[in-house]
């Protein structure tokens, strides 16, 4: 039996795209909320950018898990009926609309109202990003530890402690 290093991209892939919604969520509420000065929105703003470096990690783990990132292509053929390839969907569709708002706003190109709707729009995604993740290993029935409610407890329970640590 090996040793199981083969699986430390995929991990990485999943705490840490787990704990960026959960920090992401965080700062959204924050800024949300209100009652920050336009000086401390800005900085809140700006240290989202931590948030997609560690994103941006986690998904170039998840291609090294691959064995060539050619590969990664091919793992989204399925959108809609596979459960891997919705969440590399979902994730990159997180990343991509989070991203481009964070860029967005750091450059002050967006608009309040339009800040609002991003942080919403990204949150949401988020959610379904970790959903998604759950679907994957929920779907693998041959491993009883995944196939159950103690997986979805688990992501959504990284999500809610590893994102106000970030955040």
């Amino acid at each position: 039996m090996g040793s199981g290093w083969h699986e430390w991209p995929l991990m990485i892939f999943t705490v840490f795209g787990q704990c960026v919604v959960g920090g992401f969520i965080v700062l959204a509420f924050a800024l949300l909320k209100g009652g920050l000065t336009p000086e401390a929105q800005q900085r809140v703003t700006t240290g989202m950018l931590w948030l997609w470096v560690l994103m941006g990690v986690g998904f170039i783990a998840s291609v090294l898990h691959l064995g060539s990132p050619l590969r990664a292509f091919n793992s989204l053929n399925r959108v809609g009926a596979s459960p891997l390839s919705n969440e590399i969907a979902t994730g990159s569709i997180f990343f991509a609309v989070g991203g481009i708002g964070w860029l967005l706003a750091v450059l002050k190109r967006l608009k309040p109202g339009l800040r609002t709707l991003w942080l919403v729009v990204t949150v949401l995604l988020g959610i379904v990003f970790v959903w998604m993740m759950v679907r994957v290993y929920n779907s693998i029935d041959t491993v009883p530890t995944w196939y159950g409610i103690w997986t979805p407890l688990s992501f959504f329970l990284t999500l809610l402690m590893g994102g106000p640590l970030l955040g």
